[in-house]
């Protein structure tokens, strides 16, 4: 049985085996597919980036393009997670932080989990797609034709890392392909995974020089 609950922005609906989470914006067709079978919409999805644990897609519905993340825990992961959140719900609820905070990040517009009883198996996270090309790919190919919008673009970065700062907030892969530049020269971060909030400044901004530096290298490489 499927029950839901509909608030302002937000939707719910969960069964036996199944919790869901979509934002008001997402079409309600596509929401349902969500629901029904979301396995077969990444499967349909053109990949972008697959890992062990985590396939991202990009996924076209009518006019619009989205991302959807697929979380596959191990079954020590999936013990982990008695205790603690799932990774796409982790990651949707910082994410959601983040851009409240008015960081460019593309906002989650669902969450999926499927569920034994307590115990978290996969899960979901589908967002908005964001236009452009990667820092890394910017940075190999434009930065020496425009130099302007090259002190732009660190501009932005600097800008981005004080937001963190006030936020006492630090990503956790912070490597140049994480980081959209659109056509207006926006510029865009788009994996929060294991992004994290910290209670002590001292703690954040030690985290967030970590980051900075591995930014600096992967740069460094293009």
């Amino acid at each position: 049985m499927v029950r839901q609950h509909e608030q302002s922005a937000v939707s719910s609906r969960r069964s036996l085996t199944r919790v869901a989470y979509f934002e008001a914006d997402l079409p309600n067709d596509l929401a349902d597919q969500m629901w029904r079978d979301p396995v077969s919409l990444v499967n349909a999805g053109e990949t972008l980036q697959r890992t062990g644990l985590r396939h991202t897609v990009r996924v076209t519905w009518g006019s619009r393009e989205y991302v959807i993340k697929h979380y596959q825990p191990s079954w020590w992961h999936a013990v982990k997670q008695l205790t603690s959140r799932s990774r796409a719900s982790a990651t949707c609820t910082a994410t959601q932080k983040l851009a409240d905070a008015g960081i460019s990040t593309p906002r989650p517009t669902a969450c999926i989990e499927n569920r034994w009883g307590m115990l978290r198996r996969d899960s979901f996270l589908i967002y908005p797609y964001v236009e452009g090309r990667t820092l890394r790919s910017y940075f190999s190919r434009e930065a020496k034709e425009s130099r302007t919008t090259a002190e732009c673009l660190w501009r932005q970065l600097r800008e981005l890392w004080q937001q963190l700062e006030q936020q006492k907030a630090s990503l956790a892969d912070t490597n140049t392909g994480n980081f959209i530049v659109s056509p207006a020269g926006v510029l865009w971060v788009i994996d929060l995974d294991k992004a994290r909030f910290h209670r002590m400044p001292t703690a954040a901004a030690r985290y967030q020089e970590r980051g900075w530096r591995q930014l600096l290298r992967s740069a460094a490489k293009c």
